[in-house]
């Protein structure tokens, strides 16, 4: 006896037919402090003088908003603590949501076996 396939469930749910729909992102405007999916750095005094690969880093939303770890338990929130934003790296959405898809499948399958 012979199966046909009716419906394919599980080509369906791949992370590569899955279309995203994302809206727009307004500009990065570095005068407003306004980094729309970006990662920021900005040196730290002193220390970055001796080793400048050495700074603070924090993320900001899809709106542009400064989001700032600055210490135990303390979550700043469009006030980056060490000064104005140096340097900024925009993130492909499309691209990040791809890799996280597929490494949350590999870790499922690493704990089940």
């Amino acid at each position: 006896m012979e199966l046909n396939r009716n419906y394919g469930v599980e080509n369906e749910l791949t992370v590569g037919n899955i279309q995203h729909e994302f809206w727009p992102l307004d500009e990065i405007d570095p005068k407003k402090a306004k980094f729309p999916c970006c990662v920021i750095w900005t040196p730290l005094p002193v220390v970055s003088w001796l080793a400048p690969f050495i700074g603070h880093v924090g993320i900001c939303r899809e709106d542009g908003t400064i989001i700032d770890f600055s210490g135990s338990n303390l979550v700043n929130i469009d006030d980056f603590a060490f000064g104005s934003v140096a340097r900024y790296i925009q993130l492909d959405r499309k691209q990040e949501n791809a890799d996280v898809t597929n490494r949350n499948d590999d870790m499922a399958c690493k704990i089940c076996y």
